[in-house]
């Protein structure tokens, strides 16, 4: 039976996801778990300094004698930038850094990646995939209709991060998110799962 259409009283959730559930007072299950699973442990960053430091110090301990003591894949964007400076700046790590272009990079984001590795001074290995090949791959999961259409770019990033640290033998990857407004993803129902191989 189909439900009647209801909006969260607490945000725009609604019920274009079929399997969204709300609490007597109309808030949805999304916002009750921002509420009472993220918001509270999060404490904007504090409160997890020894848990950090005991981490830190364990890839320094593991990389010592190496070029390099962890790998971080680098947009240029503010998450990737602002985990670099942290990386290296607070936690004394000595990352190497990679970028994949994958056709869709701006003039910005160029001179953005190429200030932040000169004034931290860190390597930087740039690898640019086959913009033709991309571009078809790309066109082609937009005409089918199916969701996720960044998954060609996504696979290739993933491949060039496994090739490096494979490499260089890094054992740890920094990967920076932003868990104050993206930590809660799409409903399911309106996406697939990325890493189908068959599916792609």
């Amino acid at each position: 039976m189909k439900q009647n259409y209801l909006v969260c009283s607490n945000c725009v959730m609604d019920t274009t996801d079929p399997y969204i559930k709300f609490n007597e007072s109309g808030v949805c299950e999304r916002c009750n778990q921002y509420y009472s699973q993220i918001l509270p442990p999060w404490s904007k960053g504090e409160g997890h300094s020894d848990e950090l430091n005991g981490i830190v110090n364990k890839i320094k301990k593991d990389g010592r004698g190496k070029p390099y003591d962890c790998i971080l894949g680098f947009s240029g964007g503010f998450d990737s930038s602002y985990l670099l400076h942290f990386a290296v700046k607070k936690m004394g790590l000595n990352p190497l850094v990679f970028h994949v272009d994958a056709g869709w990079n701006t003039h910005f984001a160029e001179e953005n990646i190429q200030k932040m590795v000169d004034k931290l001074g860190v390597d930087l290995k740039k690898e640019t995939i086959n913009w033709d090949e991309v571009r078809d791959m790309q066109l082609a999961f937009f005409r089918s209709g199916v969701p996720h259409l960044d998954i060609p770019q996504d696979h290739a990033f993933v491949a060039v991060l496994d090739e490096y640290a494979k490499k260089y033998n890094i054992k740890y990857i920094l990967n920076g998110g932003n868990i104050s407004t993206e930590v809660v993803v799409n409903p399911s129902a309106w996406g697939y799962w990325g890493t189908d191989l068959k599916h792609i």
